[in-house]
């Protein structure tokens, strides 16, 4: 009997002395988290998830560097004429993002800009691949292979942005309208491809976004100075055509020169 007893007192204790020596380890529980433990057998609360990079790019325009003002006629041109902005439609196309491994992630074929519709001047582009970002390009306009008649019928800038088939067809690149010199004096600077010529232009920007994938939101604003539309290289007065370029080739070209110096600016918010 007393070996019985001795037996069953030193099974107790085997168990007892296990039961004590077992070692809770604190920490992240949960598989899905970046520093999940798997050693851990407690949660402390301590996960971190990983938090997706979302990109959002903004449209503004500015003249002389300060930000639009529609209706009134507070802005002054290189040729000395005061003149308002009543209109401001534009299209921009192929909005890629280039990597520093020599890849591009095209964001959107065509985006359409209406100053008056304020859904238009920000798109979401949702979650962003993590890499290294170096440039963001665009076309301002259509290119030949794009500016095609009712290409883009189904399109909501379609009906509005059109441009005549006597003049080559296909599609404004950009509406600016406005008044100078006074109330009743109108102008309409109404870029495209005047006689089936090509008057869009491409624009690289160079920037710096290192993206991973902690980083939150990612906002780009893609500026138009409309100013510079006037001044350099070449001075253009309103005078100078009127109510309508839509068939001045000189005029065409001479937009496009003055867009491709300095027209847009790019910033990027991370």
């Amino acid at each position: 009997m007393k070996r019985i007893i001795i037996a069953l007192l030193g099974i107790s204790l085997v168990f007892t002395s296990c039961k004590k020596g077992k070692v809770e380890i604190s920490g992240c529980t949960d598989s899905s988290a970046l520093n999940f433990d798997p050693l851990a057998t407690i949660d402390d609360s301590s996960c971190i998830y990983p938090v997706n990079t979302s990109l959002t790019i903004n449209f503004s325009q500015t003249v002389d560097g300060v930000d639009l003002t529609t209706d009134t006629m507070i802005y002054t041109n290189s040729a000395g004429e005061d003149y308002s902005i009543q209109t401001l439609k534009y299209l921009i196309s192929d909005i890629t993002l280039h990597k520093d491994d020599s890849t591009s992630i095209l964001l959107k074929e065509v985006h359409f800009v209406d100053i008056r519709n304020a859904s238009t001047l920000s798109v979401d582009f949702g979650e962003l691949q993590d890499g290294n970002y170096t440039s963001i390009s665009f076309t301002m306009g259509l290119d030949t292979a794009k500016n095609i008649s009712n290409r883009y019928v189904n399109e909501d800038f379609h009906a509005t942005m059109f441009w005549p088939e006597p003049n080559g067809g296909g599609y404004h690149y950009m509406k600016l309208e406005g008044a100078y010199t006074n109330d009743s004096t109108f102008y309409n600077t109404h870029t495209g491809g005047t006689m089936g010529g090509d008057y869009s232009f491409n624009n690289n920007s160079s920037i710096l976004l290192n993206v991973n994938n902690d980083m939150g939101d990612v906002i780009i604003d893609i500026n138009m100075e409309i100013n510079n539309w006037y001044q350099t290289p070449n001075e253009i007065a309103f005078s100078t055509y009127g109510m309508g370029i839509m068939m001045n080739m000189q005029k065409q070209m001479e937009l496009k020169q003055n867009g491709m110096t300095d027209i847009f600016s790019v910033s990027v918010n991370q």
